[in-house]
């Protein structure tokens, strides 16, 4: 059986520390956000979108009064929109990689290979809708988060209520996945979970928990995440093709994909089951007040 944490204290959120990491995280959009406008190359679109994924969720942990209102909420949702439409961005880049590599697998092949083309034409439009989206948030004034608005127990009640909401999610989603790899929304929903509670423990120093186990556990959900989001990125471009019925040698694409699909699961399901340190990590998964939160993919 895995050891346990010790403590049954929930995680304690110093305010001065907690509104540096914020500041910090508004800061970084607002840079990356200079960065993509020079050039909104593939890296910077992921840098521009990661960053603003750290800040919502860094917001997300204040008060409501002010993350429901105010400069912070109206830049967290100027940012929400930016997001939205780099991912769609995105989304097409991941779309064209694929059919890219089908055509290379293909490339002998006397049929009419698929023309990745026209994405690029989508693509133009969204990045320009994307370009006047990430201007329009440039022109907002940087919020500053007060320190003296902030209770230093009500900070690390919604903390750790967020702790307890991903991590209990996670561990509900994982045997689901682990058993069919057709639940799609649960390796959805999994992957942003994870991204989440990732976030959420950068926020606070823990180096005082038991073997520093909540920083190996950053890792561990860095290198799930990872692996999810390459499975979700075949879904995501399987729905899509799906509904392009001109494309040329649709059909053929999408099985490639899914191929692909099946070999990213697998690599998921190896990740999850080996003996490894990220493996002992996940049996810890989090300690949160009022519940241990563990799962453990290997049979005791």
């Amino acid at each position: 059986m895995p050891r346990q944490l010790s403590s049954s204290q929930p995680i304690q959120v110093d305010i001065r520390k907690f509104v540096s990491a914020s500041q910090k995280n508004i800061t970084r959009v607002n840079n990356k956000l200079d960065d993509y406008l020079a050039n909104p190359d593939v890296k910077r679109i992921h840098d521009l979108r990661t960053a603003i994924r750290r800040l919502e969720v860094c917001c997300n942990t204040l008060p409501r009064a002010i993350r429901e209102k105010g400069r912070v909420n109206n830049y967290v949702n100027k940012s929400k929109e930016v997001f939205r439409i780099n991912s769609q961005i995105r989304d097409i880049d991941v779309i064209t990689d694929l059919i890219k590599q089908n055509n290379a697998v293909h490339s002998n092949s006397n049929r009419n290979r698929g023309d990745p083309a026209k994405f690029d034409n989508r693509r133009i439009l969204k990045l320009k809708e994307a370009k006047i989206a990430a201007r329009g948030l440039r022109k907002l004034s940087i919020p500053k988060i007060d320190e003296y608005k902030l209770s230093s127990s009500k900070l690390t009640k919604r903390y750790n209520k967020l702790l307890h909401k991903f991590s209990k999610r996670i561990q509900l989603n994982l045997p689901l996945v682990l058993i069919d790899a057709n639940n799609v929304s649960e390796l959805h929903e999994m992957r942003k979970d994870c991204k989440k509670l990732r976030y959420l423990l950068e926020l606070v120093p823990h180096d005082n928990l038991s073997g520093n186990i909540l920083s190996k556990l950053e890792v561990e959900l860095q290198n799930m995440q990872d692996l999810l989001g390459a499975i979700h990125d075949c879904d995501a471009a399987v729905y899509f093709l799906k509904r392009q019925t001109k494309l040329q040698r649709r059909d053929e694409i999408i099985e490639g994909v899914i191929q692909e699909r099946k070999k990213r699961y697998h690599d998921f399901i190896v990740h999850c089951k080996s003996d490894t340190e990220g493996s002992h990590a996940r049996s810890f998964l989090v300690h949160v007040p009022g519940v241990l939160v563990t799962f453990n993919t290997k049979k005791s």
